[in-house]
């Protein structure tokens, strides 16, 4: 295991085992930045990771338990799959979810249970989609209002 990553095992910011078979390559960002947090127990991939930018501790999560029971059950696999180019701001939190090519996650989001299409940015928490990319510029999306 690289340094780096035995730092972060040591200090309990790394969950599970990095298995380079699903992991191929921790991109060059991916030493630079100060991760919070990053779960190689289930299903993380990125792909084109040259072209993925992270921002200050960032929280990867993908696994959980099973609460079906009312209980803590067993865990559950999850994905984070994310997919250049794409740019995650400091501070949020990937749990269960896909980023495709050209989506911007704002600083502080919590991204869990959906995919973030292709020219979109999205914040909060729970993440909604806030502006899409058209015609070259980005424009806010109205926020629809149930009532």
């Amino acid at each position: 295991m690289p340094d780096y990553l035995q730092l972060l095992q040591d200090h309990c910011m790394i969950l599970g085992t990095w298995d380079q078979s699903k992991v191929h390559v921790l991109p060059q960002w991916f030493w630079d930045r100060r991760i919070d947090l990053i779960d190689f127990r289930g299903d993380l991939r990125f792909f084109d990771p040259d072209s993925i930018t992270f921002g200050f501790r960032i929280k990867v999560l993908t696994a959980s338990h099973d609460m079906g029971a009312g209980t803590t059950g067993p865990a559950v696999i999850k994905r984070v799959w994310v997919h250049g180019p794409v740019f995650v701001g400091s501070g949020a939190l990937l749990y269960n979810c896909e980023l495709l090519p050209g989506s911007v996650v704002a600083c502080g989001s919590v991204v869990r249970n959906m995919t973030v299409g292709t020219g979109e940015m999205v914040e909060g928490n729970p993440a909604r989609v806030i502006k899409r990319f058209v015609n070259g510029q980005w424009q806010r999306v109205e926020r629809q209002h149930n009532g």
